[in-house]
């Protein structure tokens, strides 16, 4: 079985927003905001929809940064992850039946939560290229 997500990658004043998990087989563990694509929508169209839904924030701008394919034991993830920005006045908030917490990471605390598996070698890669992924030129 292929699940097909959209996946955030929110930078304000140099941190990253991680949410944990609230429920379900991987609860506790970190991930980027996002969800599943829904069948008759684009990835962006489902990122927009999600991050509205999950973190009652509307995305201001998305461009694509990377898809990672990903193999978990019951299916094979395709995570299409886009650096995107909201409204500077915005203040993301948990949907508590999705996340029971959001952090802001800087850069050298990307790795100070446990972040779920399709997640950590993208992490690494963002880390490496941080300046150059969330520089305003590219927004």
């Amino acid at each position: 079985m292929n699940i097909h997500v959209a996946a955030a990658l929110i930078n304000q004043d140099g941190r990253l927003l991680a949410a944990q998990r609230s429920t379900g087989s991987q609860a506790g563990a970190w991930e980027l905001p996002g969800g599943k694509v829904e069948e008759g929508e684009s990835s962006v169209e489902a990122l927009r929809r999600e991050i509205g839904e999950e973190l009652s924030c509307e995305v201001r701008s998305a461009w694509l940064y990377d898809t990672v394919e990903f193999d978990y034991p019951e299916f094979h993830l395709t995570m299409d992850c886009y650096i995107t920005r909201l409204d500077p006045e915005a203040h993301p908030s948990c949907d508590p039946e999705v996340h029971s917490e959001l952090r802001w990471l800087a850069r050298d605390e990307l790795f100070d939560v446990e972040w779920l598996p399709a997640d950590v070698d993208l992490l690494r890669g963002l880390a490496y290229y941080w300046d150059e992924a969330f520089s305003d030129q590219l927004l």
